[in-house]
């Protein structure tokens, strides 16, 4: 199966092509294919970063297989997030800090300008550092609201290999391309949180919103090389907790079930190949209760697996969970 270099999946797998790899072509980033746009390059760079490294978004891995894509994506993050106490406010302080990443491989298969089928495989991985501060008011009993801040610094690496005869149409100097770009983003987030107890069963429900804003540099990719780009994102997110027979240590376990429903709201589709997406799975938390500092403090430590469905896209998560 080929794909017209004018479907915008082409731009995609693209992005780390380094256009100082033909100086003489100013009409485009590269020959044979003239309905590149820079524009989508860089709003497809700053999607997989965002997809990566964003707050509220959890490990996973995705799979988008559709008539003119395969890609597997995955990301991951180590990190946590407390409440503090403000002292003579009737609301707390609210901070994170989190090392986070992606990986993402394409392959593709098109027509050039000249008629020709050309294969792409693209590799981009990207390695970030994310902190958080904000506030968290307390509504009433049951439900708070919590707007914070988050800067975000990443590097992102990527390489792009060229079909053999795509080199030697267009007399490239290599069939392979390795370009690195650093990033950093600042995210506006507002989530609302309500939690409700039904006897020995806890209900959370919670939906976030993020503003994000990334701008790149890049010192060997010149349409990475200073620019930028707004996009959004939300979350609906509900967990129901209920108690087991199961204890360690003379703490207790508990089961739990969830549902979440993630949106890339303004994200071309083209760029990861999805735009929503919904993720359905259960875990066991173990209750442990430690708080060295008032700065920090950990409920539960435990483990989930679950299964993420959408359009052209399908994965799985599983994984440690502290909160």
């Amino acid at each position: 199966m080929y794909v017209s270099i004018k479907s915008p999946l082409s731009f995609l797998l693209l992005l780390a092509i380094n256009t100082s790899v033909v100086p003489a072509q100013a009409d485009g980033v590269l020959p044979g294919l003239s309905a590149l746009s820079e524009a989508d390059i860089r709003e497809y760079a700053i999607a997989f970063v965002n997809m990566s490294t964003s707050p509220g978004l959890e490990g996973a891995a995705l799979t988008v297989d559709n008539d003119e894509r395969h890609s597997d994506q995955w990301r991951s993050s180590l990190g946590f997030n407390a409440e503090f106490t403000l002292k003579d406010h009737i609301f707390n302080g609210y901070w994170g800090m989190a090392v986070v990443g992606g990986r993402l491989e394409d392959s593709i298969e098109f027509i050039a300008d000249n008629g020709n089928p050309v294969q792409l495989d693209v590799t981009r991985e990207v390695v970030g550092l994310r902190g958080s501060l904000g506030l968290s008011f307390p509504i009433d009993k049951y439900f708070k609201l919590r707007p914070f801040l988050s800067l975000i610094l990443s590097d992102m690496q990527s390489e792009v290999i060229l079909d053999d005869q795509f080199v030697l149409d267009y007399n490239l100097p290599t069939n392979r391309i390795n370009n690195s770009a650093q990033m950093w983003s600042t995210v506006g987030s507002l989530e609302a949180l309500y939690t409700r107890w039904y006897g020995n069963y806890q209900l959370q429900l919670s939906g976030q919103y993020h503003l994000i804003y990334t701008k790149s540099f890049s010192e060997d990719n010149p349409i990475l090389q200073d620019t930028e780009d707004w996009n959004d994102a939300a979350q609906l997110k509900i967990k129901f907790i209920g108690p087991t027979r199961l204890s360690s240590a003379g703490r207790p376990w508990q089961w739990n079930a969830y549902t979440n429903y993630t949106n890339f709201l303004s994200t071309n589709e083209a760029s990861l190949g999805y735009n929503d997406f919904f993720e359905i799975g259960a875990g066991l938390d173990w209750e442990i209760n430690i708080k060295p500092l008032d700065w920090f403090g950990w409920q539960f430590l435990g483990i989930k697996a679950g299964l993420i469905v959408g359009e052209n896209v399908e994965g799985y998560s599983v994984g440690l969970t502290a909160r």
